[in-house]
Formats: C-alpha cells, structure tokens, sequence
C-alpha cells in the first residue's frame, strides 16, 4: 500500500469509528417519558416507594398492595418508556385481581429514576434485581414473584430469572440476542463499529446479551414463561420471539397478527390470556 493509501485507509477508520460513538452516544440516551398516567387510572391505590438497583442507583418506583397471600409481580418498561407507560398499566387490573402486590419501576435513565444512558437490556439487569431485593425485604421471596416485562424489559426479566428462582416470567416483544437486533436495525456495515463503540462507552458487549440462553435456562429449571409478540413488529421483528420459543417449546407463544410493538394490550383477549396464564401457576405458589 502506499503512504497516500495508508493514509486513506486511516482516515476512513477513524471517520467510521468517529461516526460509531457518535451514533451509540446518541441512541444510548432514552427520551423521558411523561404521560400524566397512574395506577388511579384502574381504582388502585399505590404508594410512590424507592428501589434501590443492584449498582447503587436510587430508582422511582410504584408500589401497588396486594391481598393476604404472599404473591408479587414486578412490571418492567421498554425504552423510551416507563412505569406510567399505556402498554404497562393495563396489565394492572389482571395481577390486581389476583391478589398480587404490584411493583412497577423506571429503569435507570427512564421516567424519574436517575441516570443518562440505557444499554437496551444489559446493564438493566441490575435494576431488576434491585426490584427483586426490595420485594424480598417486603416478605416476598423470589420463587413468589411472577417477572414481567416488555421490549428491552422482556429482555431483562429472562436474563434475571435465568440465574434467579421466580415463579414465572412473561415478555412482551422481547429480542432474542441484543446483536442480532443491532445488526437488523443498523446493518451489516454499521453493527461492528457500533458493537465496538458500546464497549468504549458502556461496558456493554451487545453478542453477550443473550435472552434466547436464558430461555434454554428457564426451561431446564421448568420455570413457566409466556411469550407475546405482535407479527405486524418492526421493532424487534417476531422472528425474535419464535427463536424464544426454540430454545423453550413448552413456553406459551402468542403471536398476534397485525398487532405493532409492545401493542398486545389492545388486543380484546389480552387480559383473559394473561389471567390464563397467571391463573395455571395455580397451586404451584
């Protein structure tokens, strides 16, 4: 190669690579969300608590009481979202109506919990657990807690119970490998300097984000799990749920036809399925 070629190549490197933190820098700050939503929204009352995540940040979170038994279930939000978010809150009334204490977070860098960037599902790990942590101080040991979450939530939860003992997941438009996602939304081009960048920048390897393991997990601890996902997703393309449900045949699958992201709430039989569900965990508490 040439000295005016090297010096070419040198340049389109350090402008791809430029060009690569720019763009995780950008992506990895959510919007805030704000909807003026609440549990009043269903009759229910709750309490505005703190939760503290697994790395020391102070998260906004709801707490709705439950009946005499000791059965809970913590909702998780998607990006660009929270615990106020109109797909999360219908499912309120379902969990409610079954004598379940409801714990509702804001992820880190979501709704009123602290912090500026989001890793779309690897770091947030930590603040699931956190939300675990405080159950359990509450008197609600993991195997009585039903984990549910939508979109890079869904993602967290299954990452969670893999190595947690709960007694039942549900995710909502879930990836199945964060890469994967990446490549598809960014192409072949761009996901290398991107997953690079996110190392840089976020500590974050996107091919060790990997739901779809943690589903062959959930299925060697017979842990139930319930996958929904609309076919009409451009989001996170409902391939993702079916390579889920691979990895874990027993997992119910609900795919709903022209149904967008996270959009399975405005399905009439929404919350009769996940009443099925919740409800065939039965005596197993």
């Amino acid at each position: 190669m040439t000295e005016a070629g090297l010096a070419g190549a040198v340049a389109l490197t350090a402008s791809y690579l430029g060009a690569s933190l720019q763009l995780v820098w950008r992506q990895s700050r959510p919007r805030r969300e704000a909807t003026g939503l609440s549990p009043a929204l269903y009759g229910l009352e709750f309490a505005e608590v703190r939760v503290k995540s697994r790395d020391g940040l102070d998260l906004a979170g709801w707490w709705v009481p439950g009946g005499r038994e000791r059965k809970a279930a913590l909702l998780v939000h998607g990006l660009h979202a929270s615990k106020s978010s109109p797909y999360v809150l219908p499912a309120l009334p379902v969990y409610a109506g079954l004598g379940f204490g409801v714990l509702l977070l804001d992820l880190r860098a979501h709704g009123d919990s602290p912090g500026r960037r989001t890793t779309l599902g690897a770091l947030e790990v930590r603040d699931v657990l956190g939300g675990l942590d405080w159950l359990a101080q509450r008197g609600y040991p993991r195997e009585a807690v039903v984990l549910h979450g939508w979109s890079m939530g869904a993602a967290a939860v299954l990452r969670v119970a893999a190595d947690e003992t709960v007694r039942a997941v549900v995710a909502d438009s879930g990836y199945a490998r964060l890469s994967r996602l990446l490549r598809q939304r960014m192409g072949p081009w761009l996901y290398p300097g991107a997953a690079l960048a996110s190392r840089w920048l976020l500590g974050v390897s996107p091919q060790g984000v990997a739901p779809e393991e943690a589903a062959a997990r959930l299925r060697a601890a017979g842990t139930p799990l319930f996958l929904l996902h609309g076919r009409a997703d451009r989001t996170v393309p409902v391939e993702h749920a079916r390579r889920l449900h691979a990895r874990y045949p027993e997992a119910q699958l609900w795919t709903l036809a022209g149904f967008p992201h996270v959009a399975a709430w405005r399905h009439p039989e929404y919350a009769a399925r996940l009443h099925g569900f919740l409800s065939g965990l039965g005596g197993r508490w």
